[in-house]
């Protein structure tokens, strides 16, 4: 199957996709297979009700949900219940829409049931983002409309109030979905297990999931595809562990959540904020907040919309490690406000490609948080694009105080830069702020580093505290006095 992802506009109203069809050079990682359900599992077959079987089954009780579309299931699990599906199996929160009928320009779909509409921030470009129904022609999903007179090919309008879908593409011959249900899985309970599912076009809400773990303590979803769904593709909480796992082509984020003790690793998480969320405030691969003791591991986080993989808002020890992170819109590995983290080992390319001013969108982002240590990662960064960053804006901590851009240590990284150099530390706090030589006196350290730089490239960006400088002036501020400068 080859599938899309919105590119941003540069006017309103415009339905335009990029390809992003899948390449052999992109990882194989991740999703269903062909494993078979447990024996002494309770069969539940396309077309019957799970909920129902949860219901009578009671906690602990492992259920096979046989090949097949389950359609317009919403489950709460039980403490402890498992899940799986055999090869095939597909939980689709739509509705097939096969009445429509002509109305001057338009194909109308009548009577439409409709989700409770609008959360989340848009992108300027994509004000309609955030309507909560998804609209598809056979399996591609649309983009939602401002208004009737904005609609184009690749485009749906939502007249919420009168239960009316409007298209300009002519249904006939084609299989046309619009989402219902909020949720496949939601409930209070611990020790849930989903695995080998496809889970798909629910109207989940931004900053949730999907499959939304966020209430219950320690679910694992494993070597599921979760696609196609308005907003979240998976809410994470406590204890949660996602494996193994497919996660593309949701409207706003692939992974979202709070959570302690989380893992979440061997991923392909690829092609998320499909409908134009601001992901300056939210969208993108992966984004965790408040949580502590969380790994990020070999996962491959590619083509989002947004940041690869960030986790913002008091984040602790947290570990980033041996993941591939290539070609976000914005930062590929971003810690932001948050305490306590390592950066190792991954492989990191051609991220920020939306061009964020200033030195926002860099490869590896550390904005505002304190004692990380980056180290041993491979990086290629794009012609106009930065390395590793750190930035400072002596930003505010809620009950006081201000965050610290400090105790951060990038060493033995090799950073091979297809434009001209640019890393370093930067802030912008005015000169009667209490953070403003935080970069230059904090304990920030560069060194060890390699810089391989094209011969022809225009001048290098080595910012440290408030002023930019070349490779030298860099030195000579106490950065990289074991570090290497490349020509090549």
């Amino acid at each position: 199957m080859t599938w899309s992802i919105l590119a941003h506009a540069s006017a309103i109203g415009l339905c335009i996709f990029v390809s992003t069809a899948r390449t052999d050079a992109e990882p194989s990682i991740g999703g269903v297979t062909d494993a078979a359900c447990p024996t002494g599992s309770i069969t539940v077959p396309a077309g019957a009700s799970i909920e129902a079987a949860v219901e009578r089954a009671g906690e602990g009780a492992t259920f096979c949900l046989k090949r097949g579309v389950h359609r317009l299931q919403v489950v709460r699990p039980m403490r402890n219940q498992r899940f799986y599906g055999e090869e095939g199996t597909i939980l689709n929160g739509s509705r097939v829409l096969t009445a429509f009928v002509r109305e001057d320009r338009y194909w109308v779909a009548i009577d439409v049931q409709t989700p409770p509409q609008r959360d989340g921030r848009c992108a300027t470009e994509f004000p309609a983002c955030n309507v909560r129904t998804g609209v598809y022609v056979d399996d591609r999903a649309l983009v939602p409309a401002q208004s009737k007179a904005e609609l184009d090919t690749g485009c749906f309008y939502l007249d919420a109030s009168n239960g009316r879908i409007y298209l300009v593409d002519d249904p006939a011959g084609h299989i046309v979905e619009a989402t219902v249900d909020l949720v496949a899985f939601e409930s209070f309970a611990s020790g849930v297990s989903i695995s080998n599912l496809i889970i798909e076009k629910y109207a989940s809400l931004s900053q949730r999931g999907a499959v939304q773990a966020r209430h219950g303590d320690a679910w694992t979803i494993e070597n599921c595809e979760v696609r196609l769904n308005t907003g979240g593709g998976i809410g994470i909480g406590n204890g949660a562990r996602v494996r193994s796992s497919n996660i593309h082509h949701n409207g706003q984020i692939g992974i979202a959540g709070v959570g302690k003790n989380v893992v979440i690793e061997n991923n392909r998480i690829w092609a998320n904020n499909t409908r134009g969320y601001d992901f300056k405030w939210e969208a993108g691969g992966v984004k965790l907040a408040l949580s502590e003791r969380v790994e990020f591991r070999a996962n491959s986080v590619y083509d989002n919309v947004g940041p690869g993989i960030w986790c913002d808002i008091s984040c602790r020890d947290v570990v980033y490690d041996g993941n591939h992170v290539e070609r976000n819109h914005d930062a590929g590995i971003f810690f932001e406000i948050s305490y306590q983290a390592v950066i190792r080992n991954n492989v990191i390319e051609n991220n920020g490609i939306s061009s964020r001013k200033w030195f926002w969108g860099a490869d590896i982002l550390i904005a505002a948080s304190q004692s990380v240590v980056v180290e041993q990662n491979q990086l290629t960064v794009g012609p106009d694009g930065c390395g590793i960053v750190l930035v400072d804006q002596s930003r505010r901590i809620r009950g006081g105080g201000k965050y610290k851009t400090r105790d951060d240590v990038v060493r033995d990284n090799v950073i091979a830069f297809q434009g001209s150099a640019c890393a370093g530390g930067v802030s912008d706090a005015p000169d009667d702020d209490e953070n403003f030589s935080i970069i230059t006196n904090g304990n920030n350290h560069f060194d060890h580093n390699t810089y391989i730089v094209p011969r022809q490239s225009t001048a290098a960006r080595f910012v440290w505290g408030h002023s930019v400088f070349g490779w030298d002036e860099f030195r000579r501020q106490g950065q990289e006095a074991n570090g290497a400068l490349v020509l090549q």
